[in-house]
């Protein structure tokens, strides 16, 4: 091979972590929502990762209720075709575990064992917060240890409150009110997950800083106000 030769260079991965409250509370309409709107945004990564030829959206979905549970891409990440064709609805039952969510998150962003393990491929992941309620299980010491993880640190942190969550709770997650939004509507519910997750996973996909003194959260906050738009949706819409 000569040296002006084109070498492909393979692409790096930007982790996609959904962290989804299934408690009891989410039955029904929201987690109708829920299901609704993991379901249209698979197609959208799916359609980015396409036309992004530096970067490549893998997929992980952690539900928390009784305990965390990695309901895909536990073992390692997944494109969103291969969770696209493997998605079986969520259910909701339980307390709001979200501490448990907090420690597993905790444990699979690592380079020794980990999603991680491609570290010098990797842009900074995108974590993707869903709560409807107040936490019953200890989140801060949980919390505590994501904030001390150089991944966390470094990643687009977004979250969405519905109904009755503590959205105080969601900002220490995201460290940045202007990536906490609020609906009590879950046709809105719908459309904001949407709306946030395909955002935040395009912000992410075109390349995350990986300084630690890199604020994309704060870069992903800019970009939702800059799409703005109405987020309204039909109340009669049916789940």
């Amino acid at each position: 091979m000569g040296i002006l030769d084109k070498v492909e260079l393979p692409r790096k991965m930007c982790p996609v972590i959904f962290l989804l409250d299934t408690s009891g509370s989410m039955g029904g309409a929201p987690i109708g929502a829920v299901n609704a709107a993991l379901e249209s945004v698979l197609p959208e990564l799916i359609s980015m990762n396409d036309s992004n030829p530096d970067n490549e959206i893998k997929v992980a979905v952690l539900t928390f209720d009784f305990d965390a549970e990695w309901k895909f891409g536990g073992e390692e990440l997944l494109l969103p075709e291969e969770v696209k064709d493997s998605w079986n609805d969520l259910d909701a039952n339980g307390p709001t575990s979200m501490g448990a969510a907090f420690r597993a998150l905790n444990e699979k962003l690592s380079t020794s064992h980990g999603f991680m393990k491609r570290a010098s491929g990797s842009v900074a992941p995108v974590l993707f917060l869903l709560s409807d309620g107040e936490p019953t299980d200890d989140y801060q010491a949980g919390l505590q240890k994501l904030k001390n993880n150089n991944w966390y640190k470094i990643a687009v942190r977004v979250a969405v409150g519905y109904g009755d969550s503590n959205d105080d709770v969601l900002r220490e997650f995201t460290m940045n009110a202007e990536t906490v939004m609020h609906t009590d509507n879950p046709a809105e519910l719908k459309k904001m997950i949407k709306f946030i997750a395909v955002t935040s996973s395009r912000v992410a996909s075109q390349g995350g800083n990986m300084s630690t003194d890199d604020d994309n959260t704060g870069g992903v906050a800019t970009a939702l106000q800059a799409q703005g738009g109405s987020l309204n949706a039909s109340a009669d819409e049916d789940w």
